[in-house]
């Protein structure tokens, strides 16, 4: 009978440690967005809500971003009207990715930017 007393406590501490905690927001600070931890930029996608809100308007100038975000790490061409900055990359047990977030800023062909979208893709 007293074993069943500690049953419901039981239950709900479990329920508590396996819940997943998300992590909350930071402000966007640049030369930490320009840092990167080891092998990736763990701190890069906890930023994006602040950066998107109070950074990245539209009409903002292509060059202005550069400066504030750093130069454009993922795309190899020159006249590229996109910035693209990695978030996040999982390579799980191997050498190839399995999932990764990019951060795509476009722009119009006066150098305006015109949207800001996080790609998202798992193998």
């Amino acid at each position: 009978m007293r074993n069943n007393l500690y049953l419901p406590f039981l239950v709900i501490i479990l329920i508590f440690v396996s819940c997943k905690q998300e992590q909350e927001e930071i402000k966007f600070n640049q030369s930490r967005w320009n840092t990167r931890n080891d092998i990736d930029y763990n701190h890069r996608e906890l930023m994006i809500e602040d950066l998107s809100k109070n950074y990245l308007k539209p009409g903002m100038k292509f060059t202005e971003t550069e400066r504030l975000l750093g130069k454009n790490q993922l795309s190899e061409e020159k006249d590229s009207l996109q910035l693209r900055y990695e978030i996040y990359t999982d390579y799980g047990s191997d050498i190839a990715p399995i999932e990764t977030k990019t951060l795509i800023v476009s722009f119009n062909s006066d150098s305006t930017l015109t949207s800001i979208r996080v790609d998202h893709w798992e193998k």
